[in-house]
């Protein structure tokens, strides 16, 4: 029986290290004190952004990280912890866990990682408050679009006083014809 329980072990581990090898950006917290109910409504907030949430027994966690990027999170395995990670979406995992640990103070970021780089817990902080993808392509958009706005408009200005010019010319010659 003992052996069967290792075994499953094992094999837990074996997949969520296997799962772990393609992670880009994960973040580790201490939840003691969340209820069921709080870490129910961020596992569907997550889930929704494609980002993933395992609590995990904290040996089993340090073996399942070994050989991968998050192995630098080593460290940050005591207590009750949990592990939020995603493979396309580090800000939006960041802004997510951030806005849960503002609202739920028991929540606590503890650090994070992205591609391999530690980033303590302020660097999550900053990366949460990175703008969305979508905001910073409105941005880009803009800067783009702005010398060409301006050179229509220093444009149109030459061909308006060329307009006025001819205008001025029509009426002296009508002044003096008539």
């Amino acid at each position: 029986m003992a052996g069967a329980n290792l075994r499953k072990k094992q094999e837990f581990v074996g997949a969520v290290h296997d799962r772990f090898k393609t992670v880009r950006a994960a973040v580790v917290s201490h939840y003691a004190g969340t209820t069921v109910g709080e870490m129910t409504t961020l596992r569907e907030k997550l889930r929704e952004e494609g980002i993933e949430l395992k609590v995990l027994k904290n040996t089993l966690a340090k073996i399942a990280i070994k050989d991968t990027e998050l192995e630098v999170l080593t460290d940050h395995f005591s207590g009750p912890t949990a592990v939020a990670y995603t493979d396309e979406h580090p800000v939006s995992l960041a802004k997510a866990l951030y806005e849960f640990a503002k609202k739920n103070k028991n929540f606590q970021i503890q650090a994070g990682v992205l591609r391999g780089q530690l980033l303590e817990k302020t660097q999550v902080e900053e990366l949460a408050n990175t703008p969305s993808r979508e905001v910073l392509l409105g941005r880009l958009v803009g800067s783009l679009q702005n010398p060409i706005s301006g050179f229509v408009y220093v444009n149109s200005g030459i061909l308006r006083k060329a307009v006025y010019a001819l205008d001025a010319i029509r009426r002296d010659k009508e002044s003096k014809e008539g």
